[in-house]
């Protein structure tokens, strides 16, 4: 799978059900309120094994395209990391 469908995965998972959201749709307008977007970065943070920031404005105001590129860097800069 991708990042961007294990993410969707994610999302849809605590999401109300018939939510649809695309790339540019920030997760407060899926419906989520700040437990939620904890919840779902420790998730996200589990599946993947990286330490995403804590700040809303990188989480919780964040489009789903950001959130994609934000666990992308992260992993990037884990393998990285790990080859040096």
């Amino acid at each position: 799978m991708s990042i961007e469908a294990d993410l969707r995965a994610i999302i849809s998972k605590k999401a109300p059900d018939g939510t649809e959201f695309d790339l540019d749709s920030k997760l407060s307008d899926i419906g989520f309120d700040s437990l939620d977007v904890v919840e779902i970065v420790f998730e996200i943070e589990d599946k993947f094994s990286i330490q995403l920031p804590q700040s809303d404005e990188e989480t919780g105001s964040a489009t789903f395209r950001d959130l994609c590129d934000l666990v992308d860097k992260n992993i990037a800069a884990k393998t990285a990391g790990s080859a040096s």
